[in-house]
């Protein structure tokens, strides 16, 4: 497993969890993964976006999780959708509920708005179907994380129900850099808070689990949001997980961090 260095080279840390170890320990995790019996997962199209939508078979559920994956923005579902099926369905055991996750349009082919266009398209749907704003919480990693921030300031600017509760895992909060304009930004202001929510205020927003790794390139993205949301009245549960590396919660149940992570996930969405 990865140490107390941090990552190397960003991009890489974001499109996957880096270290050749882990990698190879990923793909063991989701090679061997199997739907539980009593899970029900299906695939549903609305408006030219595909969503998978996990639930328990036998059981009406009072709680969805919004699951907004991770991969830069430039990796959809159908790259890394083993990973997040796994995640899905730890959320859905974790909160007894139901898990929608969205195969979001990514760039370069879909800058700025997409994403964002696509989780709120989501979260309208997922209210549609009946579920109460009370009764939904937003979740991603690494991008998926930067995305759920952004999603909540959106509606929230737009006057519309917030989510319950929002979790990030290695949020990505800052796509302005210097030397570098990640594909996602497009032809769009880097500093936009919804594309860059490190730059948004955080008054009024529901509360927030942020989890990040001490050795990784992006902890300054998520401590720099978390101290904002508490300076603006949120209750933020802000843990950074020492000698952790990107998104190491995938890593579940192999990894004792991993599992101590997720074992804080549902403490916080029992909570709710």
């Amino acid at each position: 497993m990865a140490g107390c260095n941090a990552a190397g080279d960003l991009l890489q840390s974001l499109l996957g969890i880096g270290d050749s170890d882990n990698i190879e320990l990923l793909n063991k995790l989701n090679a061997s993964w199997v739907l539980a019996e009593d899970y029900l997962l299906e695939t549903i199209e609305v408006g030219g976006i595909t969503m998978e939508w996990l639930q328990p078979k036998d059981s009406k559920v009072d709680r969805v999780i919004l699951q907004l994956h991770g991969g830069a923005y430039m990796r959809s579902l159908k790259d890394n959708g083993a990973t997040y099926r796994r995640s899905a369905l730890q959320y859905a055991k974790l909160s007894q509920g139901a898990v929608l996750t969205v195969d979001y349009r990514v760039a370069p082919e879909h800058p700025y708005p997409a994403a964002l266009e696509d989780a709120i398209m989501a979260y309208t749907w997922l209210l549609d179907q009946g579920y109460l704003p009370e009764q939904i919480i937003i979740a991603g990693d690494s991008a998926g994380g930067g995305l759920t921030l952004a999603t909540a300031l959106y509606l929230r600017d737009q006057q519309m129900p917030l989510p319950a509760a929002l979790i990030t895992m290695s949020a990505w909060t800052n796509l302005n850099y210097r030397l570098w304009t990640p594909a996602y930004v497009g032809t769009a202001s880097a500093d936009n808070p919804y594309i860059s929510p490190i730059y948004g205020e955080y008054h009024g927003l529901p509360p927030m689990l942020m989890q990040v790794g001490g050795a990784e390139r992006l902890l300054g993205d998520t401590l720099a949001v978390a101290e904002k949301a508490k300076e603006a009245g949120v209750d933020v549960q802000q843990t950074t997980y020492p000698c952790m590396f990107h998104v190491f919660q995938m890593l579940f149940p192999e990894l004792p961090e991993a599992n101590d992570a997720w074992a804080e996930v549902e403490t916080f969405i029992r909570g709710r």
